[in-house]
């Protein structure tokens, strides 16, 4: 005993699943990833030492390059100049690196940074402390952007197949 079944719209379901390792997943992921990156910079923002408090503006969320679903979230380096009360011109991203990891001898032990310290300077005690308030923050928002993630992509992923079916 057999039954034949027709389903209306298979047209449709065809083309949309024929379209989905291409197109389909980029820009539901990417608008998701957006939207999540907004807990993250806002941490980062918050968890910033008072002194640096000004330099809040360099916290940028940037796609990755090409046709990569990545998304990056931190402090850049170029968009500004930080001048001290001496006139002298920092690049705002140097002086956030100084107070999460440290200088002198107490940088932090953990990070592995690119150059050890140059002969001039390796008998110096003291230096700036590591606060390691970039840590804490995406620490603290990993959840909320785990959950605003997957909200998003929920509402971004059937808002492109209702698009998709209507054609």
């Amino acid at each position: 005993m057999s039954s034949d079944f027709a389903i209306d719209g298979t047209d449709n379901l065809k083309r949309i699943f024929n379209e989905l390792p291409d197109k389909g997943y980029n820009k539901p992921v990417k608008a998701a990833f957006r939207k999540a990156a907004k807990p993250v910079s806002k941490a980062m923002a918050g968890n910033l030492p008072p002194s640096l408090s000004s330099i809040r503006k360099i916290i940028k969320t940037k796609p990755g390059r090409g046709k990569s679903m990545t998304l990056s979230v931190g402090f850049t380096a170029g968009i500004s100049k930080f001048v001290n009360r001496r006139g002298q011109a920092w690049d705002p991203w140097q002086l956030i690196y100084w107070f999460n990891y440290g200088t002198l001898s107490n940088r932090l032990a953990s990070h592995n940074f690119k150059a050890a310290r140059r002969g001039k300077t390796a008998s110096y005690s003291g230096g700036i402390r590591p606060g390691q308030f970039v840590e804490k923050a995406i620490e603290q928002s990993i959840p909320e952007a785990q959950k605003t993630f997957e909200q998003e992509f929920e509402k971004e992923f059937i808002k492109f197949l209702e698009k998709r079916a209507a054609r």
